[in-house]
């Protein structure tokens, strides 16, 4: 049987996006061929490219994030771009990443009589909710109810997002998560220690980690703060973003916060598996904290390391259920500092972290998402081949040391 063909549609420039990279070298072993379609506003990088064995091909039309309304004339430049090339490129299936792409997505599937797949990463409407209005933002959900009615499969986040969008109409939708394959997030207790030597942190003290982009919402200023006043705790906050020389400030000042710069890849594993706890920040007034899974939760989980994090959303939802971190009621520098306490108790952290690893070697891993794509794709593409991870029982993962 010829390779099936998967057309993916994506509003940034695949350089590559961690989740849909994670997806579409899945169909590749599942004997799919995957051609990404996707939208560089920077005009930065090369026209095609292949990545992972994966054909990338880009579409240039400058633009920035967070224009407001007056980005729907960038779209309609993108759509149209998007509509000729994906008529003139042979496809299976259309595979819309976020909102922004389902509608250009849904009129190939039209008119090329092919099933659409609509994988929401979050509630788009509630994303764009600073910079719209409320009008522009009942429309976008509208529109979103419309469309995904008609996708024959919907792929979502987390459950919280799935309810959502079950109760808005979708047919059928399923949860893959932004979940890690727990190997990528292995290190042995040496490896963990020598990165901590590195970093020039004491094998006694704590070290939390927090990898983000460092912006007004991730509540940087009280973990700053509560590092600050703990002199046994030692904090990595890595990233970029408009709060990275705030960061470096205070790295300069206490020499216990650390800053590393913008991590990527194999550094983010190996600072996670160097961390004692994993800290998340966002603004739980964010309209889209309600569905919050990021990919920080699936990371400490690979990792089997603690979290401390608010009490929304479904990360919220899954520490304290799992019993794996602290759910702070408040952002606050208190009550980061109290989080530091308990975890700097060794058997309630081993506690916490034996927690996380078992739910991550489990069921909240890409073994368990790649068989919940495959059986999903089997439907739409028949004669797909099962992929190794997909076979294998998900208990079998290797332990965290």
């Amino acid at each position: 049987m010829p390779a099936r063909r998967v057309l993916m549609l994506l509003s940034n420039a695949y350089d590559p996006d961690p989740r849909v990279r994670q997806e579409a070298v899945s169909l590749l072993a599942m004997g799919c061929d995957v051609r990404v379609l996707g939208w560089d506003r920077d005009s930065k990088a090369a026209p095609r490219d292949r990545i992972d064995g994966v054909e990338v091909e880009r579409v240039f039309v400058r633009s920035t994030h967070g224009r407001g309304i007056t980005q729907v004339f960038w779209y309609v430049v993108v759509y149209f771009t998007f509509l000729w090339r994906g008529l003139r490129t042979p496809f299976d299936v259309v595979h819309c990443h976020d909102l922004d792409t389902l509608p250009v997505g849904w009129l190939l599937g039209a008119l090329k009589r092919k099933p659409v797949v609509y994988d929401a990463h979050e509630s788009f409407a509630d994303m764009l909710a600073d910079n719209l209005p409320a009008g522009a933002r009942r429309a976008i959900v509208a529109l979103e109810n419309l469309l995904m009615r008609r996708a024959a499969l919907v792929i979502t986040v987390g459950d919280k997002l799935r309810r959502y969008l079950e109760d808005r109409g979708a047919r059928h939708v399923v949860v893959i998560g932004n979940w890690k394959r727990v190997d990528d997030f292995t290190r042995t207790a040496p490896q963990r220690q020598e990165i901590r030597k590195r970093l020039g942190v004491p094998p006694a003290a704590l070290l939390v980690a927090c990898i983000t982009q460092l912006r007004p919402d991730r509540q940087l200023d009280e973990l700053i703060g509560a590092a600050n006043v703990d002199p046994d705790v030692y904090v990595v906050i890595a990233g970029h973003g408009v709060l990275a020389e705030r960061v470096a400030q205070a790295a300069r000042a206490n020499p216990r916060i650390l800053y590393p710069g913008f991590l990527s890849g194999v550094q983010i594993a190996d600072y996670t598996c160097a961390a004692d706890a994993i800290y998340y920040g966002f603004d739980p007034l964010n309209p889209n904290a309600r569905f919050s899974a990021p990919n920080k939760l699936y990371e400490a989980l690979a990792a089997g390391r603690p979290l401390i994090t608010g009490d929304f959303g479904e990360i919220g939802q899954v520490v304290m259920d799992a019993g794996c971190g602290v759910v702070l009621a408040r952002y606050t520098v208190e009550d980061v500092a109290k989080a530091f306490a308990i975890l700097k108790d060794p058997r309630i952290r081993e506690q916490f972290a034996d927690r996380a690893a078992h739910l991550g070697r489990t069921t909240v891993n890409w073994a368990h998402a790649e068989r919940v794509l495959y059986q999903e794709y089997s439907a739409l593409l028949p004669g797909l081949h099962e992929p190794r991870h997909a076979a294998i029982a998900l208990g079998a993962a290797p332990s965290i040391n």
